[in-house]
């Protein structure tokens, strides 16, 4: 997938301002285009992740590249590692949390880190349209290292505690930026 720079110079001159008008449309090649709704549609896989996608893209019906919704939910996600990571650190801090919530957040402090990084590297991929099957499996691994956050904070401390459901929410987000991501890398690729 190359990034091919289409310009488009639309000159209209003003009589009374004398202004010119320059519109630059940059696009990546073979990414299909589609609304914020359309791509929801194609990426989510229930209601709960349709709501995740629909507040985190919004429910334009104006067609973008797909590869704009991937990396919006990619910027997403991050920034919900970073409120992981705040929920985790309130546990770690508190010397009164019982080990059996400390012990798992320590290792969910570490698997945001990897979630973290991978995504954001497979978002900057898109950026440059450098995206493809071979980076999928950043995301699953992403998706893997927030499910297993999820899973130590369930066996330990049950499903009532803010890192859990921290963590329930992250992991539907980083399914969402697989899923979108789907959706840019050409169909031939995945097969």
């Amino acid at each position: 997938m190359e990034r091919s720079a289409t310009i488009v110079f639309v000159a209209l001159t003003l009589l009374v301002a004398g202004s010119v008008v320059v519109v630059v449309v940059d696009a990546c090649d073979g990414v299909p285009r589609m609304s914020a709704v359309e791509a929801c549609k194609q990426a989510s896989v229930g209601p709960a992740m349709s709501r995740t996608c629909a507040e985190t893209l919004g429910t334009s019906a104006d067609e973008q590249e797909a590869t704009d919704f991937m990396v919006a939910a990619a910027n997403a996600a991050t920034e919900s590692y970073k409120a992981g990571k705040e929920a985790v650190g309130k546990v770690l801090s508190n010397p009164l949390a019982p080990d059996g919530e400390r012990l798992p957040c320590l290792v969910c402090a570490n698997k945001y880190d990897d979630a973290s990084m991978l995504v954001a590297s497979t978002a900057d991929d898109a950026k440059r349209c450098k995206l493809s099957a071979d980076s999928l499996p950043d995301l699953v691994t992403a998706v893997s290292s927030v499910d297993e956050c999820a899973t130590k904070m369930f066996e330990e401390s049950g499903n009532t505690t803010s890192v859990y459901a921290t963590a329930i929410t992250n992991r539907d987000w980083t399914v969402l930026v697989l899923r979108l991501a789907t959706l840019v890398v050409p169909r031939q690729q995945l097969s």
